[in-house]
């Protein structure tokens, strides 16, 4: 494992909208998305200013810590569901992080590797359809980080609506009952579809990948 680094680093978040033309009032859904997940991230101190919109479907973000990486990347997909997103994540250091809009001053590796990544996403695989990737400049956190993603991504493209639904309510609340409350159902109900929706799958994922960010980072 390398030595963390002694200049302050950054995680860089750049994604983008999957199939964004075809969606319906996409940038009013766009824009109440982006405004949600801001208003939580600056209100738990993760990101350094909201998310900035540098393209018609494409947005970025500053993250205070790499490790929040992986907390960040479930609420995006969670929150902005029905849209579906390519995210890039690039580890380094920044420049100007204090300065807005970001696109126009905040410059240096996260940057560059974000950009990076999401050039090798885009670029595809024939085997299976990739949306999350990271680039640090360290390869083998990237290769552990990618495979991780990888298996995620799998099976979160089979999350239905209802199962997501339950994830957001559980996720909100914090408990079982009042999720099935929340919901109208029972409790049962609300365990179960938690389970087929792979909720403690993602969980152990969003852990256990902080705590490797850390290790590296």
């Amino acid at each position: 494992m390398s030595p963390a680094p002694s200049h302050k680093c950054y995680a860089v978040i750049t994604a983008d909208f999957v199939g964004s033309r075809r969606v319906q009032s996409f940038r009013a859904r766009r824009d109440r998305g982006l405004a949600t997940v801001s208003q939580l991230h600056l209100g738990e101190k993760m990101i350094l200013s909201p998310y900035t919109v540098t393209a018609w479907d494409e947005f970025q973000v500053i993250l205070r810590k790499p490790e929040f990486a992986p907390r960040v990347i479930l609420d995006l997909r969670r929150l902005l569901y029905p849209l579906q997103l390519w995210i890039a994540v690039g580890i380094g250091s920044v420049s100007a992080v204090r300065n807005k809009p970001i696109n126009q001053y905040a410059a240096g590796e996260a940057f560059e590797r974000a950009r990076k990544a999401a050039d090798r996403m885009k670029a595809g695989s024939s085997k299976y359809r990739v949306l999350t990737n990271f680039e640090s400049g360290k390869d083998i956190f990237d290769r552990i980080a990618n495979t991780i993603y990888r298996l995620q991504d799998a099976l979160m493209e089979r999350t239905t609506p209802k199962q997501w639904a339950t994830i957001n309510a559980r996720m909100q609340t914090n408990r079982q009952e009042v999720t099935a409350r929340k919901l109208s159902v029972d409790v049962s109900t609300v365990s179960r579809t938690l389970r087929r929706g792979s909720y403690w799958h993602l969980l152990d994922t969003a852990d256990a990948m902080e705590k490797i960010v850390q290790a590296y980072f």
